[in-house]
């Protein structure tokens, strides 16, 4: 059985090093893209199949909301789940990414093993 394909989508090379590394012993293939744009793009084309979607909020030309925004239209992105991983707290922004069919809210700097958890409890690996 292949192993499914965690998205990591953030403008900061130093952030994607640091997911890398937190999931490298993990069931899972991981592909990493530096803006939301291209990330959507592989998805929409279906040149990718993510199992999960994990992205930052704050980047330039399309932010993490905006992403999950766009990527709901399509019908390959309606039910893809997507985490949110990022420094911001706000309760507003949780719930517009709510609204938007946000599945989780993890804050940045985050610790290794809370990642592992939530990716294994997204994608039900043990």
């Amino acid at each position: 059985m292949s192993q499914p394909l965690v998205v990591f989508i953030d403008d900061s090379e130093t952030a994607l090093t640091s997911t890398k590394i937190a999931t490298q012993d993990m069931p899972i293939e991981v592909k990493q893209y530096l803006t939301a744009q291209e990330a959507l793009d592989q998805i929409v084309t279906e040149a990718i199949k993510p199992g999960l979607i994990i992205t930052d909020l704050n980047m330039p030309e399309m932010n993490g909301l905006e992403f999950l925004s766009a990527l709901r239209q399509e019908d390959v992105g309606k039910k893809i789940p997507v985490l949110m991983l990022t420094t911001e707290t706000k309760d507003e922004l949780k719930q517009q990414g709510k609204a938007l069919g946000l599945t989780g809210w993890i804050v940045k700097p985050f610790n290794p093993s809370q990642l592992q958890m939530a990716i294994k409890r997204v994608l039900r690996i043990k």
